[in-house]
């Protein structure tokens, strides 16, 4: 019995040593031959020639089988050299159709870097099987056939690379406001819905004019798809609302006390009582002030721990230089003395102008030894400069500010959002800073020679570029005063 067993256990050794023999015999046959179609294909012979290069493909399949059959050596020759000939015809066909249809191949590879097959299926068959007929033409000599269907083809390309782009960058959204409008959200939020489906619209567009930049057009989809969340929110909170027995049974009051109840809960946190007898824009108001209220607060205790610490460390090392020395003790003591009044004095003044400006109107915090005015109340319409009559009292306040530091100089700084190209958005700026800055000279009386102004364009955002809000405190005139002595 073992004798029988080793006995099959040799027979299939031997037999997998023949399969494995004759596999490698194989491969080293066609070793050649596979290398050569291998390089056709990354050399785009196979698209550029298709006919030629799928009979060269054909026949070299056919003398594999005969191969694997046990055929004579000779006659598998004779069909790898009718392989090697067509493939030679390929490769000759296919720098033929490099030449006359350059500017359609690069469409095509345009297309495909767009991900066309995924995003545009029918275009994008539809335009490839047009190139097809162009290099069909190709491989029958007939070069003025293949110029003009591959100037059909070339159109179709382009407008399949840009439906592509389209769906890529739009596909999300487009399937929220479709699913919206399957809803019937417009019955109950339109106006959400009818910004969703503008936003939608205006990055099409934007698409449409540069398909090759998409910081824009991802701008205003992302606010598209937020409008069409959004509306479908609401459609989700009014529609229980407006059937009859619910009205009956809750009510829009208990919805509105319900929202009365969110803004509660937040305001005794800030340990504030809110009122709604006159309805909720005061109490929401309150909240805002009393909330920029703590973060100037928090930004000159933050501050003044700073100075705290600068102080101490200035005065340990006074100290020890007054340990030193013998007489005139009482010199160094009024010096240490004079120094901490004029930080006093400085913290005064900084207080003061912080409460000069409301939170509508900017932001005044310190920075190293400057002060930032940081005014997002200086509007200016769209692509201007001129500063509208709305800004006046709020640059008098920065005259005001500059009376308590007589000595210090100012630079104006202009800021844009991050929407437009980098270099008209920094003209756009510098025009801007230019403009206030001939303002505070001509009508606050400020020595031009202790002003300058400077544009940075979009490089220093203060908030996202993704939505309107952040958008909006991006779009700024800071007023940075450098205070002699500080």
């Amino acid at each position: 019995m073992r004798l029988i067993v080793r006995t099959v256990v040799l027979l299939i050794c031997i037999a997998a040593m023949q399969t494995t023999y004759a596999q490698d015999a194989r491969t080293d046959f066609f070793k050649n031959i596979h290398t050569e179609m291998d390089q056709a294909r990354k050399d785009q012979v196979d698209v550029l020639a298709f006919k030629s290069f799928d009979r060269a493909a054909s026949q070299l399949q056919d003398a594999e089988k005969d191969f694997d059959k046990g055929r004579k050596p000779e006659q598998i020759e004779d069909k790898l050299k009718l392989t090697e000939q067509s493939l030679k015809e390929a490769q000759q066909f296919a720098a033929v159709s490099r030449n006359e249809l350059a500017s359609v191949i690069s469409a095509r590879d345009d297309a495909l870097k767009a991900e066309a097959p995924k995003y545009a299926r029918e275009a994008w068959q539809t335009a490839d099987a047009r190139f097809r007929d162009a290099v069909d033409r190709i491989e029958h000599k007939d070069n003025e056939g293949a110029h003009r269907k591959g100037s059909e083809a070339e159109v179709l390309f382009r407008d399949t690379e840009l439906a592509a782009i389209k769906e890529n960058l739009l596909g999300e959204a487009r399937a929220l406001i479709a699913q919206d409008d399957l809803a019937k959200t417009a019955d109950f939020a339109p106006r959400s819905l009818a910004a969703a489906k503008q936003y939608l619209a205006q990055a099409d567009q934007e698409i449409s004019r540069n398909r090759y930049d998409s910081t824009v057009p991802k701008q205003l989809i992302s606010q598209a798809m937020y409008e069409a969340k959004h509306a479908n929110y609401l459609r989700e909170q009014i529609a229980p609302l407006l059937q009859k027995d619910n009205i009956k049974q809750q009510g829009i009051e208990q919805v509105m006390l319900d929202w009365e109840q969110s803004i509660r809960q937040l305001a005794v946190e800030l340990n504030m009582e809110p009122r709604f007898d006159q309805g909720y824009l005061q109490p929401m108001q309150e909240l805002g002030e009393k909330i920029a209220q703590q973060q100037r607060q928090l930004t000159s205790l933050r501050q003044l721990v700073h100075d705290r610490d600068d102080q101490i460390a200035s005065l340990t090392a006074e100290i020890k230089q007054v340990q030193t020395k013998l007489g005139g003790e009482s010199v160094e003591r009024l010096e240490l003395q004079k120094q901490l009044s004029a930080q006093e004095r400085l913290r005064d003044n900084v207080a003061k102008i912080e409460a000069m400006f409301s939170a509508d109107e900017g932001r005044v915090y310190r920075q190293s030894n400057d002060l930032i005015m940081s005014l997002t109340a200086i509007k200016f319409r769209v692509g201007k400069s001129t500063i509208e009559p709305d800004a006046f009292p709020v640059l008098a306040k920065v005259g005001d500010a500059l009376k308590l530091f007589p000595d210090a100089t100012l630079v104006v700084e202009g800021h844009t959002d991050g929407q437009g190209n980098d270099s008209t958005m920094l003209l756009l700026s510098q025009d801007r800073a230019d403009a206030v800055r001939q303002y505070l000279i001509s009508n606050l009386g400020i020595n031009a020679e202790k002003i300058s102004a400077v544009g940075y364009g979009k490089s220093r955002p203060i908030a996202s570029n993704d939505n309107e809000t952040g958008r909006a405190r991006n779009r700024r005139i800071d007023i940075v005063m450098k205070i002699v002595g500080n």
